[in-house]
């Protein structure tokens, strides 16, 4: 006989403040938390689990038993509750093995195991020398022990937040889905991110600077070579309208000058294009690299940097 839910409850309150103080429940009260784990049981089956949960939490208040902590483990997992009933079923494996009933508490365990591989995992990357963190999931605040290993959560939604002294707040909603293996870097505004350096902007190779150097060098002393050719020129000009035949000799500087301002050139493009395969090829990194810039000054070329 189905008992009706209003008198149920009645009853059960009723039986509360007794049951409490008495070591054992007594027969009826046996039988009233008998009834009511048959009927939480038909009504979980009609997919009723929101109705089903408080009658079986009065009749385990009542008296404990397998069955009654696997029916409601059972609802707490339909509803997303992983972490809930999988603390529900080990007290149940602990309730069913004092009980001596073993085909329970195996029913039990499996169902445990099962759930406990499906609980998402969050684990929360704390930034390398900032002290006094307290993160929060979903506002509760997590031990510290616990920021070194993945967190479980319930599938779903979550809301992370983080704070620090001297650090803005930090903020951020992410989404577990079953068996989900999540990880969160906590990065506070304002700090840079692992991994990276703090300067901003990639750093070129080194080579690639060189390179580049040796093309400025070159096409410096080719201008500069350039420039004292066509002075040698309009010197030698002038000198041989004063004579009647030109001096070899300026003729020789004037194409010294020439040869050393094409070669500087080739020299130059030759370098450049060096630089440029040196940092296509090289791989893309931010961290631990080797930088330098060149200094271009009157009459000399210099590389500064690290290396």
């Amino acid at each position: 006989m189905k008992v009706p839910w209003g008198i149920t409850l009645g009853v059960a309150l009723a039986l509360g403040a007794p049951a409490a103080l008495a070591k054992e429940p007594s027969k009826p009260e046996m039988q009233l938390a008998k009834e009511m784990v048959r009927d939480a049981v038909v009504e979980a089956k009609a997919g009723r689990c929101n109705d089903a949960i408080p009658m079986l939490e009065q009749a385990i208040a009542i008296h404990e038993t397998a069955e009654a902590l696997l029916a409601l483990g059972d609802c707490q997992a339909t509803m997303g509750k992983l972490r809930t009933a999988v603390a529900t079923w080990k007290h149940g494996e602990e309730i069913a093995e004092a009980q001596k009933d073993k085909a329970r508490r195996e029913a039990i365990e499996k169902k445990r195991k099962e759930i406990e591989a499906r609980i998402p995992t969050i684990l929360l990357k704390v930034p390398a020398g900032v002290s006094g963190v307290v993160v929060t999931i979903d506002g509760q605040a997590l031990p510290e022990a616990s920021l070194r290993a993945p967190v479980q959560v319930d599938p779903g939604a979550h809301q992370i937040e983080a704070k620090a002294p001297g650090y803005d707040p930090f903020s951020r909603r992410v989404e577990a889905e079953d068996e989900a293996k999540l990880t969160v870097e906590i990065d506070f505004p304002g700090l840079p991110k692992s991994g990276a350096s703090a300067s901003k902007g990639s750093v070129l190779p080194l080579g690639t600077w060189i390179a580049g150097g040796a093309a400025v060098a070159f096409l410096g002393g080719g201008v500069a070579a350039y420039l004292l050719a066509g002075a040698h020129a309009e010197a030698g000009a002038i000198e041989c309208r004063k004579r009647v035949q030109c001096g070899e000799d300026r003729i020789d500087s004037v194409r010294t000058f020439d040869g050393l301002a094409l070669g500087a050139w080739i020299g130059a493009g030759l370098a450049a294009g060096a630089a440029v395969g040196i940092w296509a090829l090289a791989p893309k990194k931010a961290k631990d690299e080797a930088s330098a810039r060149i200094i271009v000054g009157p009459g000399t070329v210099s590389i500064v940097g690290r290396f």
